[in-house]
């Protein structure tokens, strides 16, 4: 499949309100782990009445979000706030394991064979 071929990472699914109050996102080569801990971040978010995500089928390499906001505000925004906010905390988590594996205060075990 050439690079124009790929379908895009992110499509807004039809029926999403005008206002994108309340939409379907698709998200494409991604699955439950990013799921489960996008819906997890985006709840945070109190300006959000509801979200909740799925894997249509498990053949499909792809995620449906389903956002809807409070007053009428932006569900992208809220996506691409609650993306930035987990990019932040997965940076967080690395660095914490570089430097504590750096340390090398571990237990270390050695396989016999």
């Amino acid at each position: 499949m050439a690079t124009t071929d790929l379908p895009p990472k992110l499509v807004i699914m039809k029926g999403a309100a005008p206002d994108l109050s309340a939409a379907t996102y698709q998200i494409h080569d991604e699955s439950h782990t990013i799921g489960n801990a996008l819906r997890w971040m985006l709840m945070k978010n109190p300006k959000v009445e509801f979200c909740g995500y799925s894997v249509p089928h498990p053949s499909e390499n792809l995620i449906q979000v389903r956002i809807q906001m409070y007053d009428n505000l932006s569900s992208l925004a809220a996506l691409v706030e609650a993306l930035g906010n987990l990019d932040s905390l997965c940076s967080t988590i690395e660095d914490k394991y570089k430097t504590n594996l750096g340390e090398g205060n571990y237990e270390r075990w050695n396989e016999k064979s």
